[in-house]
């Protein structure tokens, strides 16, 4: 496993690279600050630099992965195999616990973390989560037609399929995060898309059993759906709490930065840095 510390503007200088070994590869990671481990995993078509305005939150270490298909990471994308390169990830930084982070399809990662693997979680916030099954989407179409992405992808067409997804509402930023956005997306290289693999399933008694405190953010300008997720999660969750962010989309985490940077901070204040 090797460390090194790199330098690529907009918070990246102040976030130190790492290289994971996992199965099949290696997970990029940044890293920065000092406290209590959070994991923090990007959604799809993304990658670490997402959580760039997460770097405010205090006295915790952000541990921010490339996700396996993603960014710099070598690793096959594989969702099942999320769960070891968690485990793999903070047994890399020498941490037993740890708190999760996760937005869009990164939080149905850090769901199926922790049905599986509680008992080294603290806390974990999901932001704009998908919950396929227990909370059936309105409407007779997917919110996200991946097949048809999938399809231009397979038949080289990754710029029809990522002109479309630019224009899809889940991608839809406010002025000042527009920039970053791009940047983030111009990267992705489809290489999730390029193979097939069923999205994670969770039923009603996942969620019921979940062990550990649960913070859902949803953005108010984020699909009905995400939003009935976040409230379900919150009110079904054992220890589940709901917040929904006014002025902001489904990417809540940069469209209102500060808030749900606030929401976040008190959260794990009560909740992680209080256990360890």
């Amino acid at each position: 496993m090797l460390a090194s510390r790199q330098h690529e503007g907009s918070g990246g200088e102040i976030a130190e690279s790492h290289w994971v070994d996992v199965d099949g590869g290696q997970l990029h990671v940044r890293a920065a600050g000092n406290g209590p481990l959070v994991i923090l995993l990007h959604g799809w078509t993304l990658d670490w630099r997402i959580w760039l305005p997460q770097l405010a939150l205090s006295n915790v270490r952000l541990v921010m992965p490339d996700r396996r298909g993603f960014g710099r990471s070598t690793a096959p994308p594989m969702l099942s195999a999320e769960r070891d390169d968690i485990d793999r990830i903070a047994n890399f930084f020498g941490e037993r616990h740890f708190a999760l982070i996760g937005l869009s399809q990164g939080a149905a990662v850090a769901l199926d973390y922790a049905r599986t693997g509680p008992d080294r979680l603290t806390a974990m916030s999901l932001i704009g989560a998908p919950l396929h099954a227990v909370v059936p989407e309105p409407g007779e179409t997917p919110e996200i037609d991946r097949s048809a992405y999938a399809a231009l992808v397979r038949n080289g067409r990754l710029d029809d399929m990522m002109a479309l997804w630019r224009h899809h509402p889940l991608t839809q930023v406010t002025p000042d995060a527009q920039i970053m956005v791009d940047d983030i997306l111009n990267a992705y290289d489809g290489r999730d898309q390029r193979v097939g693999q069923e999205p994670l399933h969770f039923a009603a008694q996942d969620i019921a059993a979940l062990a550990v405190p649960i913070l859902a953010i949803a953005g108010a300008q984020d699909s009905m759906w995400r939003r009935q997720v976040a409230a379900y999660v919150g009110t079904n969750a054992p220890d589940g709490h709901c917040e929904i962010i006014p002025n902001a989309g489904h990417l809540a985490n940069v469209d209102a930065a500060a808030a749900v940077n606030g929401l976040l901070q008190g959260f794990l204040n009560t909740y992680h840095l209080k256990e360890l």
